[in-house]
């Protein structure tokens, strides 16, 4: 009787099986690769929030790729104080209208008077800066998605029309991955949430 499983055949088998575990291996599972496209936020404690009045860097200043930055860039703030992104220093500008005068506000984590990390973000109407959605409460600072940690009072204004939200508990549950935070440039704490589409009605 001939033999059926010769050893050719089995090697065949084998090297199947080893190149389906390999593809397995290879495809990434959806909440693996949004891992890998979004890393977990690195927490900064900010503690630098200052409408800036005007700002004047050297030529050269600018935030690479790598988010540090070339060149320094100096910022007036309210009272005449000026501090200084210093070369090498990490952070993000995000305000196109850096150039005129308070249009815009910094957001920085600072060790002593040197900024460690900053964020330039746009004014908004009364000296005010609209932030991210907050996921929790932690030791009075408001914990952002992008990381930042900063105070809150001890009433955060919930602007959601024609809802009833009776705890902030309740309106990070119901709203608050699409919402807006609002923080008072001249209390320097987190003062107001915004649902989604409430600016809009």
């Amino acid at each position: 009787m001939r033999q059926l499983f010769t050893w050719r055949f089995l090697a065949a088998i084998g090297a199947l099986v080893a190149l389906a575990l390999v593809a397995r291996a290879l495809l990434v599972r959806n909440d693996d690769l949004q891992t890998v496209i979004e890393p977990e936020p690195i927490e900064r404690r900010i503690d630098l929030i200052d409408p800036i009045e005007s700002a004047a860097g050297s030529p050269e200043f600018t935030v690479g790729r790598d988010g540090v930055t070339t060149g320094f860039l100096d910022l007036t703030l309210p009272g005449g104080r000026v501090v200084r992104v210093a070369p090498g220093t990490l952070g993000e500008v995000d305000c196109p209208v850096l150039a005129e005068a308070s249009r815009c506000a910094i957001f920085a984590d600072v060790l002593g008077e040197a900024i460690v990390w900053f964020a330039i973000v746009p004014q908004g109407p009364r000296s005010t800066a609209e932030l991210p959605p907050i996921v929790d409460l932690e030791d009075g600072r408001a914990i952002f998605e992008n990381g930042w940690l900063i105070p809150f009072p001890p009433v955060i204004e919930r602007e959601c029309p024609g809802e009833d939200i009776p705890t902030f508990s309740d309106f990070l549950r119901r709203f608050g991955p699409d919402s807006v935070s609002i923080v008072d440039l001249r209390s320097r704490q987190v003062v107001a949430v915004r649902c989604a589409g409430a600016d809009e009605a």
